[in-house]
Formats: C-alpha cells, structure tokens, sequence
C-alpha cells in the first residue's frame, strides 16, 4: 500500500508541476555574462536579449525565468495582427517591442522610445540579434506634448522607475540630459496610422497623449495598454481624471487588465474619480478583440 501511495503522490506532485509550468511558463535558460554589465539572455526561450546586471528590478527575473509581466505581455501580444504598427513608449530594455516584432513580422512595423541612451543601446542589439532590425526602430527620446529637453532621472538598480525631470533633482539618482518629441511632428504623414501603443512612462502619459492628437484622430483601430496612476501623474502636473478626461474626449473606453490577462470594463467616471493606486488600463473605441 505504502507504494501504490508512494507512486500516486509522485505522479500528483508531477501533474502539479506540469500544469504549473504552463499557466505560469518559466524558461530555463543559462544567461551569458559578456562584459560591461551586460548579459545576455534569452526572453521566452528564444530571443536573445541583452541585459544591463545592474538592474535588480526587470532584468534579474528575465535572467532567472526568461519572463516579464506575462500577464499583460500575453494580453499585448494577443491585440497585434501580422502587419501591424506598434509604439512602445516608454520601452526600457524592450521585453514588449521584441514581442512586437516576433507578432508583427516583416509585414508591420515597429517605433520603440526609451530615452535612456544605455538601454536604448541595447535594445538596438537585441532587435538586430533576432533579425528584426529591418521593420523596427528605436528612437532614443521621450514622448512628449512638444519638441524641447529635458532631463531623465533614474538608478541603475531601479532603472524601470526613470522617469522625466518634475521639480528639483533627487540627489541618489542619475540625471541624463533628454530629448523630448511629440509623435505628430515625428509622424506627420496623414497616411501613417498606428494600431496598438503601450506606454510606460512614469507619469508623463497625458503630455505623451497630447503630443499624438493628430495620430490618433486618423488610427480609428488604436489600442492603448498604459499604466494608471493618479499619484505620478499629479507628480508633473496633471491628473488622472485630465488623462482619462482627454482620452474619454477622443472616444476611447477602458479596461482594467487583470492577473489572468483578461480585461474588464471600467466606466470612465470610476478612473477619474481614483486618486491613489496603480492599475493597468486598456483602452480602445471599439471591441479590443474583434472577432
């Protein structure tokens, strides 16, 4: 009897770990130290990513599980369609424009920021290690509502919080001289129309928004993932009830992203009203998953 126990509780502790490894998919993967701070690793098991080892916030956990945030990257890759223009805004070391690439293929086209001019580098490698280089592009500036500078300020140990000049200057981070862009000067052909925009960047949403009126006025397709949050938007001078506010106006409706990937609606009058808290939204004017 004590076999047959043996044996079951083996075969379940098995099957816990099977189901286990694919609603929660970890590649194991031997990331290679090259020099410089800087490894390289392979994100999803497959595409090669150059990390910079300082950062004990994203670039460990993509050493160690090959996976960031796989709750929204799997949502995000699931809204692209081969062929389609993707911005990622706010790009850091790029986990979301090489997944954009891989889903978008040579067909579609790919505009990646991230005004950090080291990872903005290495990202630059990464796409051209998969081969992506011919349809994607990094721009090693911030997203604004005009053209000007500014200054980036962030720490290389949490290098994902960077964030844009908001008041006088925190004496424990690096401050990086930065260019600032709107996406309408940067795009001003009317027959270019962009189909999905993540943004990340630290409370700047609503001047990167403003930056892009005429962008979005022609891209009826557009998708939005960003990250909400009332308190760093108040930190350089807006709101979130200004952004969901300005976003409401062009049309737009909302979903929070959930642990599991799914969305669920949200009215927009409940965001406004939030004063604290960080949650993802999507937003989009019409069905996210069209059929």
């Amino acid at each position: 009897m004590e076999n047959v126990v043996g044996a079951l509780t083996r075969r379940l502790e098995e099957a816990i770990a099977y189901f286990a490894a694919r609603a929660n998919p970890h590649y194991h993967t031997n990331p290679v130290y090259i020099g410089d701070h800087t490894v390289l690793a392979l994100l999803h098991g497959r595409y090669p990513m150059y990390l910079d080892t300082r950062g004990i916030d994203v670039a460990p956990f993509i050493m160690l599980f090959g996976i960031w945030e796989q709750q929204y990257t799997t949502l995000f890759t699931r809204l692209i369609r081969p062929g389609d223009t993707v911005l990622d805004i706010g790009a850091h070391l790029g986990v979301y424009a090489l997944l954009s690439a891989a889903a978008t293929g040579p067909t579609g086209r790919v505009h990646a920021f991230e005004p950090n001019a080291r990872f903005a580098q290495l990202l630059g490698k990464s796409l051209a290690s998969n081969g992506f280089s011919g349809y994607s592009q990094i721009h090693p500036v911030a997203v604004g509502a005009q053209a000007g500078e500014t200054e980036l300020r962030f720490s290389w140990e949490w290098a994902g919080g960077g964030h844009l000049a908001a008041g006088p200057g925190e004496e424990t981070l690096v401050a990086q001289p930065c260019r600032l862009v709107a996406l309408d000067d940067m795009f001003p052909d009317p027959s270019f129309t962009v189909d999905l925009i993540k943004m990340d960047v630290e409370g700047t949403e609503t001047f990167a928004i403003r930056g892009m009126i005429r962008l979005l006025a022609r891209s009826p397709r557009v998708r939005i993932m960003f990250e909400f949050s009332p308190e760093m938007l108040a930190g350089h001078g807006s709101s979130g009830a200004e952004l969901i506010g300005l976003l409401q106006g062009f049309g737009f409706r909302f979903w929070t992203i959930e642990q599991d990937s799914s969305v669920t609606a949200v009215q927009a009058e409940t965001l406004t009203v939030r004063t604290d808290g960080i949650a993802n939204i999507l937003a989009s004017r019409q069905d996210p998953f069209p059929s």
